[in-house]
């Protein structure tokens, strides 16, 4: 990831002897149990960029940590035509309120201790999220069917 474009150019427009964190988030629903029937929970993972994604991708390294749980919930109780909003404006406002101290750090910096054992002013700044297509469908706020990237018709694709 430190060898991405963005990376220096979201560096340049900081100030002198700051430097970035880029976060990586992550989740997808889970399975609690095949005996509590449809239990599921969706838990948010944090990670950083500046670790290594071999190290990053080993469970007993820790390198994805647990950031909080969203709720999975099958608002029976809206009418079906207004529950796909409703579940898309639930996931934003559980997310605002998870990353809100990181969009403050985000915009303000913050001094932490890093490996030279200086203090240095860090920005940590999204960088990434991993999930599944229906997710990254959900976070975006378009429809399954259409593409993410482009404003093609899912009609008018072959």
């Amino acid at each position: 990831m430190w060898t991405a474009q963005w990376w220096w150019d979201t560096q340049e427009k900081l100030p002198s002897g700051a430097t970035i964190a880029p976060v990586i988030l992550a989740s997808d629903k889970t399975q609690l149990s095949q005996f509590s029937g449809d239990k599921q929970a969706w838990p948010v993972y944090i990670s950083i960029g500046n670790i290594c994604k071999a190290v990053r991708r080993q469970t007993l390294k820790r390198g994805m940590i647990l950031l909080g749980y969203l709720p999975v919930m099958k608002l029976e109780c809206l009418h079906e035509h207004s529950r796909k909003g409703a579940g898309f404006r639930l996931f934003h406002y559980v997310m605002s309120i998870l990353l809100e101290p990181l969009i403050e750090a985000g915009k303000k910096g913050v001094q932490m201790p890093c490996a030279d054992r200086h203090i240095h002013m860090v920005y940590p700044i999204l960088a990434a999220y991993i999930a599944d297509f229906p997710k990254q469908c959900l976070i975006v706020g378009v429809q399954p069917t259409n593409c993410l990237i482009c404003e093609i018709d899912s009609d008018d694709r072959g």
